[in-house]
């Protein structure tokens, strides 16, 4: 992986340079102690992710919005000094793709810099429970759509929101595990998503909608709606513990 670090902290650069280095799994391919104005160096340098050093200061942030507004295809991961909830929902809003703090060690460090650069979201279960709760309390857009998701599909998404995982879901609709896969990129394309965590906001800000739509289709003409809890959808595909 190529990696950009960006920290004015000189020793803690160099010795982060030195660290990632001897992992074998990166290669630092741009070494700044503060993000340039001029985004040349940055795309000559092609880094996959920068790795970014900051302390919580507004500029940070500002600088950071910059670079993904004029090189989106860089991926940015905070290295922040201590955990700090808020500071990391200012970096997903700055456009990073999350934080990792420096007590880390390199382990979580390189899993954390693997995650982000395949495009997923590398936050605290805090964080991204706040992101969810925000989302899930936001007023749904004016027009709603399901993206031509089908019934197996919305089931497999909501079954990944609830946190299961690709074997557990794979064992619920008794299918295999590459047949969950296979619906996870459906899914992941129709919503234009590239992660677990943009899927999982995409359920929680839409599945109240589908739900309405699909108990609308399945009641008698002429006869109201059948209760949430008598639902044949629910019936048939209990709901994910």
């Amino acid at each position: 992986m190529r990696l950009g670090v960006i920290s004015r902290l000189s020793l803690s650069r160099k010795g982060l340079c030195a660290l990632l280095t001897s992992s074998k799994r990166c290669s630092v391919v741009l070494e700044q102690p503060s993000i340039p104005e001029d985004m040349e160096a940055i795309r000559k340098a092609r880094p996959e992710v920068l790795l970014v050093h900051a302390n919580g200061d507004a500029g940070d942030f500002e600088d950071v919005a910059r670079l993904c507004d004029l090189a989106p295809e860089i991926k940015v991961l905070f290295l922040m000094d201590s955990e700090d909830e808020e500071l990391e929902l200012q970096a997903i809003r700055a456009g990073s793709c999350g934080c990792v703090t420096s007590s880390s060690d390199l382990n979580s460090l390189l899993k954390a810099l693997a995650v982000v650069g395949k495009g997923e979201l590398w936050v605290s279960r805090r964080a991204a429970s706040r992101l969810i709760k925000h989302l899930a309390q936001s007023e749904p857009p004016e027009v709603h759509t399901s993206n031509g998701l089908t019934p197996r599909e919305w089931k497999v998404l909501g079954l990944l929101a609830s946190g299961t995982r690709n074997k557990e879901i794979a064992n619920r609709l008794s299918v295999s595990e590459n047949t969950v896969k296979t619906h996870l990129s459906a899914i992941y394309r129709k919503i234009h998503v590239d992660s677990r965590l943009g899927a999982t906001l995409y359920y929680f800000q839409n599945a109240g909608s589908h739900e309405e739509a699909s108990a609308k289709s399945i009641a008698p003409r002429g006869k109201p709606n059948p209760p949430a809890d008598t639902r044949l959808d629910r019936k048939e595909n209990p709901p994910a513990e």
